[in-house]
């Protein structure tokens, strides 16, 4: 889709002087929301050192500028109106805005269109993006995607989706998503090689302790920014039984009265080190002309090659052994129907190990099939309370951004 942006006339220059954007396009993951709230707190001190942060969102987030829809089953991102209306209200000679959405845009029209329309009020644009590792990034993405109760309500959930593991199915909106030299190469055809700013955001966090203070040198002029944390991060508990629960179809509400159950748990999800790496080895082709053209690393692959931090074993998964620790909380958070659910978790569960085992043939016999005869009882007394949408909630305007 194409969009003209009219809304104002073409003002490059403010009292004769020129004008540059730094324009910080994300990625998710890469402390955006930090670098965000650190921005806006100290706008004014910004203000002071030459430099003036604008914004669409009250913590400091523009990326409602960037329009996510999911459409028959299909994702599409595009810029709309509100990048324009923001950056015609802006005065300073140099102005910073911040939107990780915009690393959404993978199509050479959408990112002409937001280069056009900051080419009608600044002279030159910076362009700065922080890349994580894909394993690293698709591992934290998915957890936000998990602090919401509802399939698609959030821009994380149209993405990564709700299915078992700590990483997404490999489908053409992810291998999309995650194709980093692909996307860089389209910001560099409209704004030229010089004005990118490319960096590994672990390297940088590592170097500069946070993103924020590195975010500030790359401004220059000795450009200080008290740094702030955002902690956005979620336990295993959260993480398995949310997307076990969005997957199977239970109502929002019903998981809302979970979640305080959830969240009081201390241990982390980890994936195993095999399918880390083998969802890092997805990007090879494209990470290998990454670090040729935009990132280099000793490694030939952008970013590190290291896996050691990740266990032999991994803990993404739901196990009996959690269903018989958190059916307890089932019953006492005021479900429709704890048994019914907990009868649902379970056949569900049953049914993974019996596919699983159709592929390695482990079972067999007798056991196999008795387990397959027990998990037809259990989908018998399997039964979810269903989404019923509230009037409100029909009337209500489709969520076309956010995170």
């Amino acid at each position: 889709m194409t969009i003209v942006f009219t809304l104002a006339p073409i003002i490059q220059t403010i009292n004769g002087t020129m004008r540059t954007l730094y324009l910080h396009i994300g990625y998710h993951k890469t402390a955006s929301s930090s670098l965000q709230l650190a921005l806006k707190r100290h706008a004014d001190r910004l203000l002071e050192q030459g430099y003036e942060f604008v914004s669409l969102g009250k913590n400091g987030n523009s990326s409602a500028a960037v329009d996510v829809r999911k459409e028959n089953g299909g994702l599409s991102f595009g810029p709309n109106r509100r990048l324009e209306q923001l950056l015609a209200n802006s005065r300073g000679e140099r102005v910073i805005v911040s939107g990780e959405h915009f690393s959404f845009l993978h199509s050479a029209e959408d990112i002409e269109q937001v280069r056009a329309c900051c080419e009608k009020f600044f002279d030159d644009v910076v362009v700065i993006v922080y890349l994580r590792r894909q394993d690293r990034q698709a591992m934290s993405f998915k957890q936000q995607s998990a602090r919401a109760s509802e399939r698609d309500w959030s821009s994380s959930s149209k993405l990564m989706g709700h299915s078992e593991g700590a990483f997404p199915e490999l489908n053409e909106a992810v291998k999309t998503y995650y194709d980093y030299f692909a996307k860089l190469q389209l910001w560099e055809q409209s704004f030229g090689l010089p004005s990118l700013r490319v960096r590994d955001f672990d390297v940088a966090r590592e170097s500069s302790g946070d993103i924020v203070t590195d975010f500030a040198a790359l401004l220059g002029d000795g450009v200080q920014i008290p740094p702030c944390r955002v902690n956005e991060g979620v336990c295993r508990k959260q993480f398995l039984l949310t997307h076990k629960l969005v997957e199977l179809g239970v109502a929002r509400w019903e998981i809302d009265k979970l979640k305080p159950k959830m969240v009081v748990d201390t241990v982390r999800l980890t994936p195993s080190r095999a399918s880390a790496l083998a969802f890092f080895l997805q990007f090879e082709v494209s990470n290998r002309n990454l670090n040729d053209r935009f990132l280099c690393n000793d490694s030939g692959l952008a970013f590190s090659d290291d896996f050691s931090a990740y266990p032999r074993e991994g803990n993404d998964r739901i196990s009996f052994s959690d269903l018989s620790r958190w059916t307890v909380d089932l019953f006492e958070a005021g479900l429709e129907n704890p048994l019914g659910l907990r009868d649902a978790l379970l056949a569900d569960r049953l049914q993974a190990l019996l596919t699983a085992d159709c592929a390695d043939g482990i079972l067999g016999g007798t056991l196999g099939e008795e387990l397959s005869a027990l998990a037809q009882c259990l989908a018998q007394t399997a039964k979810i309370a269903q989404p019923r949408a509230p009037w409100y909630r029909r009337i209500r305007k489709q969520k076309t951004s956010g995170r």
